[in-house]
């Protein structure tokens, strides 16, 4: 099976999806509004929005499920309305709670799928079961899975015809912790075969270690596409705030409490605030006077064991400043773990939490 392209073949110039203008509505409920965006070849793809705002339309829509009312869906550059069949061959849906047919093995489920994709080799099934970890359970009943692994099994059907966009419907949804774990591994392990992946989810938390770009969805309209760290600079630059504040040993004296200030003196609001978790050796209350007042700097709490929380704002320069300051200060800094949570800023940022 081919899963990537060789390395002197230039990228592709159009995009892997391009979304443009799209609009739906069941009967006289409107839920797509002129939804506009495009994914990149080889990235992984977020579609954010709670249950209801229009996510598993646009994905029906993508896998030629359904016709849009208004706009258009290009896969590749080819039309999912006048030419579904050629779309269907390049791209890999899951459909959230997809079914599986449990009385047979997991070998045979993909056999079976193979034969109704018309894949010349059978040999991808071991492929495809070794690369999603199945080669333990592959003669076993599909029953007897997990539900983690019969997400793994549905992954691996996807995967049969060698297609380059895979779209992906809630795939980690109803999984425990480990599960998940593996999922966001494995759509990893995907990415570093240059496969593009669009992955809708309203968790959060599933999206924020493995997505490059987003778009959130909000009553059947996008409110913000693009690249999570570009949104992120966008977003802080209008709010006038420097995405990294530099000097943070030279503010002159400490900050009022509950806010932090530029080095210009403008007040920070306080929805831009980070967390940073230092351990230091020693005292943690030793720390917080060097720290108390350096510009950027909301608030220092200190804990037990060397535990330090830092309320900030900066980026990743700024937590390299804070951290260079206090080793060149005599600090033994023994961790350092920057709070991310800068897709649950920008959702909280550009929705408001209407009700569908």
């Amino acid at each position: 099976m081919t899963v990537a392209a060789p390395a002197s073949v230039p990228p592709p110039t159009r995009p892997a999806i391009r979304v443009e203008h799209l609009s739906h509505r069941y009967a006289s409920l409107d839920v797509l509004t002129d939804i506009s965006f495009e994914v990149a070849h080889g990235e992984i793809f977020g579609f954010i929005g709670p249950n209801g705002a229009g996510k598993t339309t646009t994905i029906r829509v993508m896998a030629t499920l359904l016709e849009p009312l208004a706009g258009r869906v290009e896969i590749d550059g080819i039309d999912v309305s006048l030419e579904p069949e050629k779309v269907r061959r390049i791209i890999g849906y899951m459909p959230d709670h997809a079914g599986v047919y449990e009385r047979i093995t997991v070998r045979e489920f993909l056999e079976f799928f193979a034969d109704a994709y018309a894949v010349p080799e059978l040999g991808v099934v071991d492929t495809l079961i070794e690369l999603t970890d199945l080669g333990k359970f592959a003669d076993r009943l599909v029953a007897t899975l997990s539900k983690g692994m019969k997400q793994r099994l549905q992954i691996a059907r996807t995967l049969l015809h060698d297609p380059m966009v895979l779209i992906l419907d809630e795939p980690a949804s109803d999984l425990d912790p480990r599960a998940r774990i593996e999922v966001r591994d494995l759509l990893l392990e995907l990415k570093e075969l240059g496969k593009t992946i669009f992955l809708s989810s309203h968790i959060l938390t599933e999206l924020s270690d493995v997505c490059t770009s987003v778009g959130i969805l909000e009553q059947g309209r996008l409110v913000v596409a693009g690249p999570i760290g570009e949104i992120a600079e966008r977003l802080a630059s209008q709010r006038g705030v420097p995405q990294d504040v530099p000097s943070f040993a030279a503010a002159p004296g400490p900050l009022p409490a509950g806010m932090g200030v530029t080095p210009g003196g403008a007040v920070i609001p306080g929805a831009t605030r980070k967390r940073l978790k230092l351990r230091v050796l020693g005292d943690a209350q030793v720390v917080v006077p060097l720290l108390a007042g350096g510009t950027g700097v909301i608030g220092v709490e200190p804990g037990p064991g060397g535990q330090l929380l830092l309320h900030h704002v900066g980026g990743d320069g700024y937590v390299a400043e804070v951290v260079r300051y206090l080793v060149g200060c005599g600090v033994a800094v023994v961790g350092v773990e920057p709070e991310r949570n800068t897709l649950e800023q920008i959702f909280l940022e550009v929705t408001r939490g209407d009700a569908p």
